[in-house]
């Protein structure tokens, strides 16, 4: 059977770079749309259940984000890896690499499944400072919801390695799959059996009523038939550029992990700092009161609707420039750069127009509590006044993680996050009892500053000749 060409060539040197980015992106804001559409109804259910549910599951909030920002920049340095040598036409090492990060997936995912159903869920709420009241379900949380992430590992490095490649509509498919999945889940798992009405008939609803633990229940299947899902593209997909296949799979490569991993740590480390800031900064909300830690809850969430619409640009530009550079053709990924800079400005601008407008509006829709609309309302308003430098320099990172130059985000990360935010946070809450806003004010400044560092490295162009990769195994 001959292979089917591939839908979309990245180093095709005659496509138009706006069209190019647009066929890439949009598979992934529609994914992220519905991440943040069944996040939103996610959380409208737990919701209802009261304060406590909703700061029962803000409670692990930030170390799920720890734990999946370590994930997701490891198996980015694998993914990195393969599109350069892609572009270099070395799909013989392209393979190889997608190959050795089996063993990367089996240890990363057993150490997180055993984490969280066994160490956080034990003593999180102790360590964050939790109220009493909420101890129980968030443990309950933490533990169902870890069971699923082997699969969770499983499913983020396939997909880099998928969207590496140009493919990022079987990512959309899985992600839709599994929150669609979740949704369903989520109304049959939190809610106690029930009588409906629907067009005026009473339809008997079978729930297993397991409330906040019935929500991270749910999870974790659709998060199970999500990755059988991916695992089914990856897999000896004849239309991608390189279908992955075990074969003679060998051990451990130890130097093409060594420098897959000098890839991948700074992203990993960048996500964990980040992370261990938002865990300080929730923790010293949760202080205050479940008020002040469920409007900080629903500003991030509602915040999502900005990322969901411009995240996709700095992957796509970590995929663009690392081809092309593996191409050796210098002026095409800065032309692909300069697009995705251009592009996530515009799109960022018009999505936080329209959240600063309805903010109330948006924060409404989880709770009906005034006091914790306009708390994370003012607190939104604020970061959306910034949206459009964070929306540009999220692709200013993934332009210098796809030439290689990725050590200056790991640096940057660490003192934005824990100079200017968390000591930023203690010194506003703690001395001037600000509270939300606290954190929130210095989020906005950690972007600025950030921007105003990457933007001139970007500028002066040394990102073109950062790759040092060994030249004969990895």
């Amino acid at each position: 059977m001959s292979k089917k060409k591939r839908e979309i060539n990245i180093l095709d040197p005659n496509a138009d770079p706006v069209k190019l980015i647009l066929l890439l992106v949009w598979p992934m804001i529609i994914e992220e749309i519905m991440s943040i559409l069944v996040n939103f109804v996610d959380t409208a259910m737990v919701g209802s259940l009261g304060v406590y549910a909703t700061a029962s599951v803000a409670l692990g909030s930030p170390i799920i984000g720890v734990c999946n920002g370590i994930a997701i920049g490891l198996s980015s340095g694998f993914g990195v890896m393969m599109s350069r040598r892609i572009g270099e036409g070395r799909k013989d090492l392209a393979l190889k690499t997608m190959q050795q990060s089996v063993y990367y997936i089996a240890a990363m995912g057993i150490l997180l499944t055993a984490l969280f159903s066994y160490v956080f869920a034990e003593n999180l709420p102790a360590w964050m400072n939790a109220q009493a009241d909420i101890y129980q379900p968030a443990s309950d949380y933490l533990r169902w919801f870890g069971y699923s992430r082997w699969l969770v590992v499983a499913t983020l490095t396939f997909n880099t390695f998928l969207r590496g490649q140009g493919d990022t509509r079987d990512p959309m498919i899985g992600n839709l799959i599994a929150n669609i999945s979740n949704c369903v889940l989520n109304y049959l798992f939190i809610f106690p059996s029930r009588t409906v009405t629907v067009l005026g008939m009473s339809i008997p609803m079978w729930g297993l009523g397991k409330g906040v633990a019935g929500a991270a229940m749910a999870t974790s299947c659709a998060n199970a038939l999500q990755c059988l899902f991916i695992t089914s593209r990856i897999f000896g997909n004849q239309k991608l550029e390189v279908p992955l296949h075990l074969g003679r799979l060998g051990g451990i490569d130890k130097e093409l992990y060594l420098f897959t991993l000098s890839l991948g740590w700074p992203l990993a480390l960048e996500r964990f700092l980040n992370a261990m800031g938002r865990t300080v900064c929730t923790r010293l909300l949760a202080g205050i009161s479940n008020e002040v830690l469920s409007a900080h809850s629903l500003a991030n969430t509602a915040e999502s609707i900005i990322f969901m619409t411009v995240m996709g640009f700095g992957t796509v530009s970590t995929t663009l420039v690392s081809q092309w550079l593996g191409a050796r053709n210098k002026d095409r990924a800065k032309l692909m750069a300069k697009e995705c800079l251009r592009m996530s400005f515009i799109v960022g601008l018009i999505s936080t127009s329209i959240v600063f407008i309805f903010c109330p509006q948006i924060i409404g829709f989880f709770t009906d509590s005034e006091e914790v609309i306009q708390m994370a309302s003012l607190a939104l308003r604020i970061q959306c006044a910034i949206e459009p430098i964070e929306a540009v320099t999220m692709s200013l990172a993934g332009v210098l993680r796809g030439a290689g130059d990725v050590k200056i985000t790991a640096y940057i990360s660490f003192l934005g996050m824990w100079v200017v935010r968390v000591i930023g946070a203690e010194l506003l809450i703690r001395v001037f009892h600000w509270g939300l806003l606290g954190v929130w004010i210095p989020m906005a400044v950690d972007w600025v500053i950030r921007f105003a560092i990457y933007y001139p490295r970007y500028r002066r162009g040394k990102w073109l000749d950062a790759w040092k990769a060994p030249t004969a195994k990895a």
